[in-house]
């Protein structure tokens, strides 16, 4: 009977592990397609995310996460190269998730900034006559640890990503074992509630505000959830879930329905950014939505071994086309109508 307990949990440990390294995609075979009227961009360095904007150009969050030095927000339009916005960046500005807050002519610019003793959203003015950024510390808030995106409700609420309930090396644990404790918080007037629990590896999220749908990625997991929930309700009601999507990343709208940044090879990934001659591949799907509102069916747009661009973090509709950006890579890919 020992030796039939041990051969049981001796098999359930390697099933554990094989299936680690399905999801991890140590076994998904890249293969090229939809690069073929891909423009490379330079003159950025790690465009984590990007934020259209409605005059047809966009922000992105710039920070070299090979080095150590402060990163900062662009303006970009098509092809040309992009912009540095001057303004007043806080001391310490370490930018990661964006969105944007647009009503009236006027724009505000919502960033996840990983300051050193915790994450905070810093809110921006954009000054668009100046191309100028216009600090907000009245609006601007400390949010914690562990934050990876954002999405705009309104001008004073906003849903955030939290993708790992701890830091260091208990995070990497929660990363190996699959454990579900990354969250969707909301943040109003009376501070940081958490909305949805139980995800695993919670990051791009996207708030449909007209229609009271939300769709999170959830990296480790390989799948997008979509739920029904409007800011006067507790809970979200969870609608459905696309899985099979390898390392998801950022999520945006693009009027077909959202594209989908991923990642297929996750222990690539991991190499990349320890050593940055080393290439990540990258994907971005179209994700559709059913009746209701529930993410439905993906389809591929771009794949790549990462020679052109590693680590695609995000594909944003940007003047007619799709232009992606890299959390470690520099550059940016704008690539035809797909």
């Amino acid at each position: 009977m020992k030796k039939l307990t041990i051969f049981v949990l001796a098999g359930a440990v390697l099933a554990f592990a094989v299936n680690l390294l399905i999801d991890a995609g140590l076994f998904y075979r890249v293969q090229e397609s939809g690069g073929e009227q891909c423009q490379k961009i330079t003159g950025i360095e790690g465009a984590e995310d990007i934020a259209p904007l409605s005059d047809g150009g966009a922000i992105a969050s710039s920070l070299n996460r090979h080095g150590s030095a402060p990163g900062a927000l662009y303006y970009l339009n098509g092809s040309d190269r992009p912009r540095r916005l001057a303004g007043d960046y806080p001391d310490a500005f370490f930018p990661h998730g964006i969105d944007v807050w647009q009503q009236e002519g006027e724009t505000w610019i919502y960033v996840v900034n990983h300051r050193p003793q915790e994450d905070s959203i810093d809110v921006f003015r954009f000054n668009r006559a100046q191309m100028r950024l216009e600090y907000q510390p009245a609006l601007s808030r400390a949010v914690g640890n562990n934050i990876n995106d954002i999405s705009v409700i309104d001008k004073t609420r906003w849903l955030l990503t939290r993708d790992h309930r701890w830091k260091g090396f208990a995070g990497r644990l929660e990363d190996y074992l699959r454990l579900p404790l990354s969250s969707v918080l909301l943040a109003d007037g009376a501070g940081l509630h958490t909305l949805i629990d139980g995800l695993h590896f919670a990051n791009g999220i996207y708030y449909n505000r007209p229609q009271g749908r939300l769709y999170v990625a959830e990296t480790t997991r390989g799948a997008v959830s979509s739920w029904a929930w409007q800011p006067n309700e507790a809970a979200p009601v969870l609608l459905g879930r696309v899985s099979g999507l390898h390392g998801v990343d950022n999520i945006l709208p693009d009027g077909q329905g959202m594209l989908v940044a991923a990642h297929p090879q996750l222990l690539k990934l991991a190499a990349y950014q320890k050593d940055a001659q080393t290439r990540s591949p990258s994907m971005v799907w179209r994700l559709t939505t059913g009746p209701q509102g529930e993410s439905a069916q993906a389809s591929m747009l771009y794949q790549s071994h990462g020679e052109a661009l590693a680590a695609i973090s995000v594909a944003a509709p940007v003047g007619g086309k799709m232009m992606m950006g890299s959390v470690f890579d520099d550059g940016l890919l704008l690539c035809g109508e797909q």
